[in-house]
């Protein structure tokens, strides 16, 4: 059995301690290398899809902003009285559909969607108007169209307010270039009530009775 005297135990046992200690640091250093490798590939992967990403979001807003150039010059090219036609049919349809004439709250909602669609025409032709592109002839066509919608647009205001005071609940006036609509909340509509509102309409524009077209809500 041999014999190990005390200092030479506790000698070994620093030995020890040290190289395990040695080999410890060794271990995490390379465990340490790895994931920063492992780390540095990542943020390279997620470079690369950010990269990715970016290029095709270029690429959609270049798409996206070509397609809205392409319809822009083509309003432009459109003629403005064509437009106005687009924008009347719209409204004349919204106001006319028997869906809508049975809503509870007809005259606020279609009074509103009729003026909106005016705004978005009037801004149309604004745009008409500020574009290089456009000819004198259509800037001033546009320009007159817009006085011609603010006119329209008091004219009917005015109307909706002479036929309510004949003892209509409520009333819209649509007015066009050739025609002009009626609309009444009414229970029936009587041939008493339909001459009350020509005389409004008649004094007001410069329509026959043909083209009056006169319709009661549902």
């Amino acid at each position: 059995m041999f014999n190990v005297k005390r200092p030479a135990i506790i000698t070994i046992l620093i030995v020890l301690l040290v190289l395990t200690g040695y080999i410890n640091h060794q271990l995490t250093q390379k465990s340490m290398s790895r994931i920063s490798s492992d780390y540095q590939k990542h943020e390279e992967m997620e470079m690369e899809k950010a990269i990715d990403n970016t290029n095709k979001s270029t690429i959609e807003t270049v798409s996206e902003n070509k397609d809205e150039l392409e319809i822009v010059e083509g309003e432009i090219n459109k003629d403005v009285s064509q437009l106005t036609e687009e924008i009347n049919e719209n409204i004349e349809e919204a106001i006319s559909k028997e869906t809508n004439l049975q809503s509870a709250n007809y005259f606020v909602e279609y009074r509103l969607s009729r003026d909106k669609m005016r705004g978005n025409l009037v801004e149309r032709l604004k745009e008409i108007i500020t574009n290089e592109k456009s000819s004198s002839e259509m800037i001033d066509k546009a320009q007159n169209e817009i006085m011609r919608i603010g006119e329209l647009a008091e004219s009917e205001l005015y109307m909706e307010g002479l036929i309510k005071a004949k003892g209509f609940d409520d009333a819209l006036v649509f007015l066009k270039e050739d025609e002009v609509k009626v609309v009444v909340s009414v229970d029936e509509l009587t041939e008493q009530d339909v001459i009350k509102i020509l005389d409004v309409v008649k004094n007001e524009t410069n329509f026959e009775t043909s083209q009056i077209k006169i319709m009661k809500k549902l």
